[in-house]
């Protein structure tokens, strides 16, 4: 008898082994001899391409943003999901902790989705998972994912509708408890308690995503 509980015994230790392996997959799997990815963008296999932010970037999307004030410039310009990342990034990045490092951006469907891993002890981003707080480590990759929308003239939010912690997703209900951690500052007024807002050109009066690509409109005469 006592020999089939340490079986069982045994058999529970190996289960308990293999849920914690797989939940910290990302910190072991880089280590193992398979062929690196390139630094401008990540792809895993049937996944989304995710894009680094990037200076350079940032450059590109500046150029397009700025051709809609132009009065002969086009009534809508697209842009990458790093691109635009790149260039909202000072802004989004006052609202992100201090800690974040390794931003990347990506489109799947008609969502926006930017990850960073980041150190829990900026703040309290794990209360949001309620009883599974205790199996995430000190640093882990935050993802959110959602879209845009113009909240007034010279000013817009990322509503975000989807947010994953390491592995875990975190409940809908729990992200606007999140972001209010996230957030520093006053809110202003007319912004999602799932928004994150930022400053945009006045003649920008609407973003969308699709297909890959963030199009933004130019503000249309009243």
């Amino acid at each position: 008898m006592f020999g089939c509980f340490r079986r069982i015994g045994c058999l529970v230790v190996l289960c308990v082994a293999a849920v914690a392996a797989y939940l910290m997959r990302d910190r072991w799997l880089p280590y193992l001899p398979w062929p690196k990815s390139t630094p401008r963008a990540t792809t895993a296999a049937g996944g989304p391409k995710w894009e680094a932010v990037s200076d350079d970037g940032a450059a590109r999307a500046r150029r397009a943003v700025e051709s809609l004030g132009k009065r002969s410039g086009p009534v809508f310009v697209s842009v990458g999901p790093g691109d635009l990342a790149s260039y909202f990034y000072m802004a989004l990045a006052q609202q992100l902790p201090p800690s974040a490092d390794s931003i990347e951006a990506t489109t799947i469907g008609n969502r926006m989705y930017v990850r960073a891993v980041i150190a829990l002890d900026d703040f309290k981003a794990a209360d949001a998972l309620g009883p599974l707080s205790g199996i995430v480590g000190r640093h882990e990759r935050l993802q959110m994912g959602g879209t845009f929308a113009i909240v007034r003239s010279g000013l817009a939010q990322f509503l975000v509708e989807d947010v994953r912690l390491g592995e875990l997703p975190i409940p809908r209900g729990g992200i606007p408890k999140l972001l209010r951690q996230i957030r520093r500052g006053s809110m202003p007024p007319g912004v999602a308690e799932n928004g994150l807002p930022f400053v945009v050109p006045t003649y920008v009066g609407d973003a969308r995503v699709a297909d890959g690509k963030i199009t933004l409109y130019k503000t249309t005469p009243k």
